[in-house]
């Protein structure tokens, strides 16, 4: 520990096998007004503030996590449902055919059929959403 979150420096750091400990004086302590957020705890002669080595070490990795994050996501997530999607609606969980140039051909196929029956759904949301402009009026019939 270098400084407390207000900016004091400890009067005595030490690491022991377990935590870090520092101490720091009263009158830094006593009149600081971050002393309900902080972890001190009053002896006789100072404030020490103990922190666990495996928070430190925890605290490290998620620091480390939050800064990599984009590189850390994997696009397995992403493409799972697409694979549950096609062995279920499609019968790709086993393939009645065999031969590489079959099997892409035979999986290409499913997948087409996959993204067409996704494209007919849109658009038929798409239209029902879609409202006449003109609802009272009818078509004229030509006799």
């Amino acid at each position: 520990m270098i400084k407390c979150p207000k900016g004091y420096t400890p009067i005595h750091t030490g690491i022991t096998k377990s935590q870090t400990v520092a101490h720091f004086p009263i009158t830094a302590c006593s009149t600081c007004e971050l002393k309900g957020k902080c972890h001190c705890k009053k002896q006789k002669k100072s404030y020490v503030v103990r922190i666990n080595l495996k928070s430190v070490k925890t605290a490290k990795e998620r620091e480390k996590i939050l800064i990599n994050r984009k590189e850390n996501n994997s696009m397995r997530a992403a493409i799972e449902g697409t694979n549950s999607a096609l062995k279920r609606g499609h019968n790709l969980s086993k393939l009645q055919v065999r031969g590489q140039v079959k099997s892409t051909t035979h999986v290409g196929y499913k997948v087409i059929a996959q993204n067409f029956k996704r494209f007919c759904n849109y658009m038929l949301e798409q239209s029902k959403k879609v409202k006449p402009k003109n609802k009272g009026m009818s078509v004229p019939i030509f006799t």
